[in-house]
């Protein structure tokens, strides 16, 4: 009769569970994140990474958007800035801004996820201005006063949906 009880009691407490797992899982407000390699020689200051989203009207609700790096445990500089532009349709302009990718502390700690001697950060989330574009386009190129920077082995860009 206990064990009945046990079971009762168990079940109810096992669907609230499973229920909140769904819940929070389905609570990801990312609406694109992507990666684009850079050559295995560095990033040079030239080189401009793009990338193609597709909205479906979800800019006009408002995103944020931060740029995202991997990177070599012996990347030597404490950040990088990089140059964003965000274009409708390849041709007219939304914004250009400036974003800062932050690899340590303020205590001198390297910042960021790892896996072995790679590193993965972002920046700073920017709010995107509406748009009641389809399409977007977004172009990033490293702002530093080094040539090539060595140590980044990819560039990324996340959109995430803001809401109020």
């Amino acid at each position: 009769m206990a064990r009945e009880r046990k079971r009762k009691v168990a079940l109810p407490r096992l669907r609230l569970l499973l229920a909140a797992i769904v819940l929070f899982a389905s609570c990801d407000s990312t609406v694109y994140h992507r990666f684009a390699p850079v050559e295995s020689n560095g990033w040079h200051a030239g080189d401009t990474l793009s990338f193609l989203y597709g909205g479906n009207g979800v800019v006009n609700a408002g995103v944020a958007l931060a740029v995202q790096l991997r990177y070599a445990a012996g990347y030597k500089y404490k950040n990088l800035y990089a140059r964003v532009e965000t274009l409708i349709a390849d041709s007219c302009v939304l914004s250009v801004d400036t974003l800062c990718c932050a690899m340590y502390d303020d205590d001198g700690r390297r910042m960021g996820s790892t896996a072995g001697a790679m590193y993965q950060n972002g920046s700073e989330k920017l709010l995107l201005p509406a748009s009641c574009a389809d399409t977007l386009l977004f172009k990033v190129s490293h702002m530093m006063d080094d040539e090539i920077l060595c140590g980044i082995f990819d560039v990324g860009i996340e959109l995430t949906a803001v809401r109020d």
